[in-house]
């Protein structure tokens, strides 16, 4: 019987295949652990990556954070300089800016101006301040708390060259010169018989009454004006009434009143009020809302009249219409008007100008002083600050023998406590200072550059001097006196001065700089008047015969100017004192605008000394 082939794999075959497979498993096993390893690996790298990205804009938001903060102090120093009266004036949405500063943006949201509440009368002022850094934003509304003013110490001019409260005489000769739109700004009355050359706008609140050779382009009053002598006129306007004599010409009359003239030529006349033209009187246009009697004038253009035209004598009017009646004699066919019944002749009133009141207050700047002098007993003490080479501090002013006006930390001379000699008197055995009865006197050549202060009055005799002087009380001049005040002066004579190259007044010179730095202060010349509570002092200031004055003089109360003045600068007076009589700008005063330095700003005295003005942050949040 024959054999069934067997159907069972031979051992080898079996052995075969088992390997083959095992060489398929090795193989999928190590694929699945490379595929393993790579999503470990790749999974890595995403994870730094993502915390790198978190790690970027976790850095990029916390600098737009900083940035945020930092525009929040940069806002408040921007609230410190405006002080409450000017950031009132801001507006919401209003966006401010900052130069050189990157990354910053700030808008206001909402103004509160007088906010008892929260601010203490001051304004509060809320912003939105972003701040951005790699494309980061960090929104940051913040409230501000600001207090002061613009003028802490004083206002000024504001653009005018001579800005007067109170009556001012004008009974010498004023020239202006070196700005053509120089202004007198006058809270009172104007009067003066002198000459007047150089002024573009005189302003006044009361009457003006100016007689003498004067040259003026505008004047306005809000009373009345008269003028005579031999003055030109372009534009004259009064609230009140206008009367001309003598020999003044006018282009342009308006008055809300009656307009007289006599022997006067005018190009234009407008009045409200009824109008006299005296013998010889020549007008190129005429128009009144009231009525006209004329005495051999003669009108050469056109007269428009809402009321009666009377011609008295053989006056002619080249054409016109009257709505009243018309009376003319006989034989005179020079008038050649007609009657409009019922004529209304359009005449817009005039109405006032605010005017910016000067005031002045020497206390406020105290702070800003490098010398404030006071009489202690019988002491004179110097209280020095910002002066290089002396330390902050009050001190005696040493005034014996051969050892005149050193700072001393003791009432007598010795090398180890005098740290330096401040004035140069006219030896040296001469003081530059004295004291009696509440009035200081200096009589020297020159002194230490800076801002001087005193309490009480204050003389300055001649010399040269590149020094700005405020005084509590009244300040009077001597002759040949010449001072310049600290931003006039400039950087050479008050950081590196011949006669006392150590001692430059620091808040004027940074070191490493060579550009003067400028103070509120420095732009006064003369400054006199002080505010205790409510009573004020002093306020006069007197110049007296040559005296060159280089920069701004602001009187308190009253200022009278004599002989030969020249003042580099703007001048006001803001009759706050008790000094008797008014301002009064008497035999040849000359104010000189021209080639004035770069860091002298006249009518810039407004600045506020640091002490005066604040802001506060008062609360803030992220958005």
């Amino acid at each position: 019987m024959a054999s069934r082939p067997s159907l069972k794999p031979s051992a080898h075959i079996c052995r075969r295949a088992r390997r083959s497979q095992r060489g398929i498993s090795s193989v999928l096993f190590m694929l699945l652990s490379g595929l393993s390893l790579g999503a470990m690996v790749f999974g890595g790298i995403y994870y730094v990556r993502s915390l790198q990205v978190q790690s970027v804009t976790v850095h990029a938001l916390t600098q737009a954070q900083l940035k945020a903060w930092g525009g929040t102090e940069a806002v408040r120093q921007y609230l410190f300089q405006l002080g409450a009266t000017d950031a009132a004036k801001l507006s919401a949405n209003q966006t401010v800016s900052f130069a050189g500063v990157s990354g910053i943006s700030a808008t206001v949201t909402d103004v509160l101006a007088a906010d008892s509440v929260n601010c203490g009368g001051g304004t509060r002022v809320g912003f939105n301040i972003t701040g951005s850094s790699g494309g980061a934003n960090a929104l940051l509304a913040a409230t501000f708390c600001a207090k002061g003013s613009p003028g802490g110490g004083g206002t000024g001019s504001r653009g005018a060259a001579v800005n007067i409260k109170g009556n001012l005489d004008l009974s010498g000769d004023l020239t202006v010169i070196g700005d053509a739109n120089s202004k007198i700004v006058v809270d009172g009355k104007v009067t003066g018989a002198g000459s007047l050359a150089g002024i573009s706008n005189l302003y006044a609140s009361g009457d003006i009454s100016l007689g003498g050779s004067t040259s003026i382009d505008t004047l306005f009053s809000e009373g009345s004006i008269a003028l005579s002598g031999s003055g030109s006129y372009s534009n004259v306007q009064a609230m009140g009434n206008i009367g001309l004599t003598g020999g003044v010409s006018a282009g342009s009359l308006k008055a809300n009143g009656t307009v007289t003239l006599e022997s006067n030529a005018v190009t234009e006349l407008s009045a409200i009020g009824n109008v006299r033209l005296g013998s010889s009187a020549t007008i190129a246009t005429l128009k009144t809302k009231g009525s006209v009697v004329a005495s051999n004038s003669l009108i050469t253009g056109s007269a428009l009249v809402q009321g009666n035209y009377e011609e008295q004598v053989a006056g002619t009017v080249n054409s016109g219409s009257y709505g009243g009646s018309l009376t003319v004699q006989t034989w005179n066919a020079g008038v050649k008007m007609n009657r409009v019944p019922g004529l209304s002749v359009a005449i817009t009133a005039l109405t006032a100008t605010t005017i910016s009141v000067p005031t002045f207050d020497a206390y406020a700047y105290q702070s800003s002083a490098n010398y404030a002098f006071d009489q202690v007993g019988n002491d004179i003490k110097v209280t020095v600050k910002n002066v290089s080479n002396i330390p902050d501090g009050t001190y005696f002013l040493v005034r014996s023998g051969a050892t005149q006006d050193y700072v001393c930390s003791s009432n007598s001379y010795s090398a180890a406590s005098c740290p330096a000699k401040i004035c140069t008197g006219y030896s040296d055995y001469n003081s530059c200072f004295s004291y009696s009865a509440g009035k200081w006197t200096l009589a020297g050549t020159t002194m230490a550059p800076g801002i001087v202060w005193f309490k009480g009055d204050f003389e300055a005799g001649q010399g040269t001097y590149y020094n700005s002087w405020l005084a509590t009380g009244n300040i009077t001049t001597g002759g040949n006196n010449v001072s310049y005040a600290a931003n006039y002066a400039g950087y050479n004579q008050l950081c590196t001065n011949s006669s006392f190259p150590n001692l430059a007044p620091k808040n004027f010179c940074k070191a490493g700089s060579s550009t003067l730095l400028t103070v509120g202060a420095g732009n006064i010349a003369f400054g006199a008047g002080g505010q205790v509570g409510n009573n004020y002092s002093g306020g006069k200031i007197t110049l007296s015969a040559s005296n060159h004055v280089y920069g701004d003089v602001m009187a308190g109360d009253i200022l009278e100017t004599g002989g030969s003045t020249t003042v580099h600068g703007y001048i006001s007076a803001a009759r706050i004192g008790n000094n008797a009589g008014s301002s009064k700008l008497g035999a040849s005063t000359k104010i000189d605008l021209s080639n004035l330095p770069s860091s002298f700003k006249p009518g810039e005295t407004a600045v506020t000394p640091a002490a005066a003005n604040s802001a506060t942050l008062l609360w803030s949040r992220y958005r």
